[in-house]
């Protein structure tokens, strides 16, 4: 099946949600017949939270209420469905997304929290290193050849690919995350053995670093 589980923003503390969209197209329901039965159990529904919608046009060029709902008003809703062959492949592969959305999120947010406590060495490992000066702005300069190093993408462009000013490790996916820990290490490693920024920067492609000590 294609994707059935959203998140609501490009953040590691996203939520992931399914639509009245998705719902009605792989149960074999109509879009009306889906939207009839939230407007039906909305208030039970709305005790796992808010139920939201948005506005969207239709090919037709008509527009149409689309409802977002988490996992609980899902879970609730598709148990009113009949189990038709088509309702249970729907269910099971439902199912498999919103585990596999949480489960990314949550390595997302551990990966992340575990960089944060690691921001301090790098930051001390650039207040201590020699050459700090020879730089106007080091950390910036270091933290975008991390970001590139990972993601392909310098900070800015990671931030314009999801429409979102935040920290760059909140963009990025788990192995994207795993990539930028990994080179972050080497580099904390060449700043005491006071590597210039070539030097660090031809070791992350994949050079070898000579550093005389």
């Amino acid at each position: 099946m294609n994707e059935l589980v959203f998140k609501t923003t490009a953040l590691s503390t996203a939520e992931p949600y399914t639509t009245s969209e998705v719902i009605a197209e792989y149960s074999g329901n109509s879009r009306k017949a889906i939207q009839n039965l939230i407007n039906r159990y909305k208030e039970k529904l709305e005790q796992y939270g808010k139920v939201v919608f948005e506005i969207l046009p239709l090919p037709s060029g008509q527009k149409a209420k689309v409802y977002h709902l988490n996992e609980k008003q899902v879970t609730f809703l598709i148990t009113l469905l009949k189990n038709t062959p088509n309702v249970v492949a729907f269910k099971f592969e439902l199912t498999k997304q919103f585990y596999s959305v949480r489960e990314e999120l949550k390595q997302r947010h551990s990966l992340r929290l575990e960089d944060k406590s690691k921001r301090k060495t790098l930051t001390d490992a650039i207040k201590e290193w020699s050459l700090k000066d020879k730089y106007p702005h080091p950390y910036s300069m270091l933290t975008n050849l991390l970001c590139k190093t990972a993601t392909g993408l310098t900070c800015k462009q990671l931030k314009e690919r999801y429409g979102v000013d935040a920290s760059i490790t909140e963009l990025m996916t788990v192995e994207e995350l795993g990539n930028y820990q990994q080179a972050e290490n080497k580099v904390i490693a060449m700043l005491s053995l006071n590597a210039d920024y070539q030097q660090i920067k031809a070791l992350l492609s994949g050079g070898t670093l000579q550093v005389a000590i």
